[in-house]
C-alpha cells in the first residue's frame, strides 16, 4: 500500500510541474495583471514584457520570466539619482548595508547615476507569489527607508 502511494505521489507530483513547465510567457503576464488588478493596482505589461504597477505612486514592476518559473522577481527600479562621484562612493556603502542587513531585498547601482532595489523569492508553484506580494512589496518599500537614511 504504501510503495502504491508513492508511485501515485510522484506521478501526480510530475503531472504538476510538468503543467507549470508549460506556463508561457503571456499565461505568466496574465496572471500576475489579473492579480495586481484584484488588488486594485492599475498594471500594464511593458514592451519588455514586464509587469508594471505603481504602489505609493511609485513605479514598480513584476520582472516575467518563463525560462525560471520558480522564481518571483519585484523590481523598483531607478528610486534614488545618484549626483556626484562622492555620493556614488555612498550609495555603494549605503546599498551595501541595506543588501546585508534585509533578507529578500537587493539594492544595487543600475548605472553611473541611479539605483534599484529588488526582492527576489523562490516558490514551487507560479501561483504561489499571491502569498508573498504583499510582504516583499513591504521589504522593498523598508530596503529605500534604510537606504536613504544611510545616506
Amino acid at each position: 500500500m504504501n510503495k502504491k502511494f508513492g508511485l501515485i505521489s510522484i506521478g501526480f507530483m510530475l503531472l504538476v510541474n510538468g503543467l507549470h513547465a508549460q506556463m508561457s510567457k503571456s499565461q505568466l503576464q496574465e496572471m500576475y495583471v489579473t492579480y495586481l488588478r484584484e488588488q486594485g493596482y492599475q498594471s500594464n505589461v511593458d514592451s519588455d514584457g514586464d509587469v508594471t504597477f505603481k504602489v505609493e505612486g511609485r513605479n514598480f514592476y513584476i520582472a516575467v520570466d518563463e525560462d525560471d518559473l520558480e522564481s518571483f522577481r519585484i523590481v523598483y527600479p531607478n528610486f534614488w539619482e545618484i549626483e556626484s562621484v562622492e555620493e556614488r562612493l555612498k550609495a555603494y556603502e549605503a546599498a551595501m548595508y541595506v543588501t546585508r542587513t534585509r533578507k529578500v531585498a537587493r539594492v544595487y547601482i543600475t548605472s553611473w547615476d541611479n539605483t534599484s532595489i529588488d526582492a527576489n523569492i523562490f516558490l514551487g508553484n507560479p501561483e504561489d507569489f499571491k502569498l508573498h506580494f504583499r510582504r516583499m512589496i513591504d521589504v522593498v518599500l523598508i530596503a529605500r527607508r534604510d537606504f536613504i537614511d544611510k545616506m
